[in-house]
């Protein structure tokens, strides 16, 4: 009985590092693909800053923040979280309270969505307010299911 489980463990003790790489590679495309779409946010509170804000550029960001807001579901597979050994900022809680993190993906699914057609309208005023509820869908998230950088 032991002897089968010594072979499994040592069979696989080199598919560890293989397992690591894994996730460090789909760690590095989550915060990459989170980079961009901050990236985007950042450009349309640019532009509402300006007298004549660019409604170009407003749509290409908001298209941006609402493909992440489908994508975002898959970018947290099991075993790209703190324990995986790969620095990240995401927190434990991800996998250990999915239902809740899944409402809170949910909510920035949907407001983006709601922005993306607020973005639309080309209302200025409209879409700062809309660009605020953004954040705080995004915010939200953050408080609970994002480490502090350091």
């Amino acid at each position: 009985m032991l002897k089968p489980l010594i072979a499994a463990l040592i069979l696989a003790a080199p598919a560890a590092p293989l397992l690591a790489q894994n996730a460090a590679a789909q760690i590095s495309v989550r915060h990459k693909a989170y980079e961009a779409m901050g990236d985007a946010f950042k450009k349309i509170q640019d532009e509402l800053r300006k007298p004549a804000p660019s409604q170009a550029v407003m749509q290409q960001s908001v298209k941006t923040i609402t493909d992440m807001a489908t994508r975002q579901y898959s970018l947290f597979p099991a075993g790209t979280g703190p324990t995986s050994g790969v620095k990240t900022l995401a927190k434990a809680e991800i996998w250990t309270q999915t239902a809740k993190f899944k409402a809170a993906q949910d909510k920035f699914a949907a407001e983006a969505g709601s922005f993306s057609r607020i973005v639309a309208s080309g209302d200025a005023a409209r879409i700062r307010d809309g660009a605020r509820n953004l954040g705080q869908a995004c915010k939200g998230c953050h408080t609970d299911f994002r480490a502090e950088k350091k």
